[in-house]
């Protein structure tokens, strides 16, 4: 039921133009944000975001998973500025506790 919910929100968001995508873009996250990662991603990549990323961090399916939901083949770093719609996201995912 919540993974559903997740999914839909996260295209929501995505079509509203409200997320970024990979890790390199983390050097320029500013204001209350939070990470989704995917739980395949290489651990130098999960180094490098702990290092530059001292928000909350979610780990969520697979890369490949990531990427359908999103029309791509992979991805690995979903990043999600603080709005309306990415709080909700971040509420589910702190009622699931699946923090980094």
């Amino acid at each position: 039921m919540d993974e559903k919910k997740i999914d839909s929100l996260l295209q929501l968001s995505f079509k509203a133009r409200k997320i970024k995508f990979r890790y390199e873009n983390i050097d320029k996250v500013k204001g209350d944000t939070f990470v989704i990662i995917a739980k395949d991603l290489s651990e130098n990549t999960k180094r490098y975001i702990l290092n530059k990323f001292k928000g909350d961090i979610y780990q969520y399916k697979t890369k490949k998973d990531l990427g359908r939901l999103f029309g791509k083949n992979e991805v690995g770093v979903i990043i999600l500025p603080k709005n309306e719609l990415n709080l909700k996201i971040k509420e589910i995912f702190k009622k699931l506790q699946e923090v980094f």
